[in-house]
């Protein structure tokens, strides 16, 4: 892992190089070695999860009416799964075209999250792996959209930015 290259787009948005994407089962990291764009979990009307790793560990689910799953129910058995030695993120995602996608989370350690940046470069890279999405791909999430595109196995990360705390330290 490096530093995270980050550039002001405009005034309201930035793009952050989130790094090197992988779906190597060892770099997830999975228990042992499997078919990374078909881990098996079954979920009705979902496909079978695709293991991802961007700095952290994540599975992508694919389907239709993401609103009416019980993320409360499902993301902990998921997160908690054998598979995943060091637990997993959990993404559920309704692709709306090949350059828009719907998308939930139940973040690792965390439960139900409303935004989840590593997510989304996650479901891009799994939908472009699954043959369902373009390179560029708009996310929605519940209080906005990012933007996420894929270049040579890196994810591009852009959205707004809000200053969320300053502060001065004596050392």
């Amino acid at each position: 892992a490096g530093l995270l290259k980050a550039r002001r787009v405009n005034e309201n948005n930035i793009s952050v190089n989130m790094g090197k994407l992988s779906n190597n089962w060892q770099n997830i990291p999975l228990a042992y070695e499997m078919d990374t764009l078909n881990i098996p979990i079954t979920i009705k009307n979902f496909s079978k999860g695709v293991a991802v790793n961007v700095g952290n560990p994540h599975i992508v689910f694919f389907g239709k009416n993401i609103n009416d799953l019980d993320l409360n129910e499902i993301g902990p058995q998921i997160e908690n799964h054998d598979f995943f030695p060091s637990k997993t993120n959990v993404e559920f995602v309704e692709v709306i075209s090949q350059s828009k996608i719907k998308m939930r989370v139940w973040e690792r350690g965390a439960g139900i999250t409303l935004a989840c940046g590593s997510g989304a470069c996650a479901s891009v890279f799994a939908g472009i792996k699954k043959n369902l999405l373009s390179k560029k791909v708009e996310v929605l999430l519940s209080l906005g959209s990012m933007y996420i595109s894929i270049e040579n196995e890196e994810a591009i990360m852009t959205g707004p930015a809000e200053i969320s705390f300053t502060g001065s330290i004596t050392i």
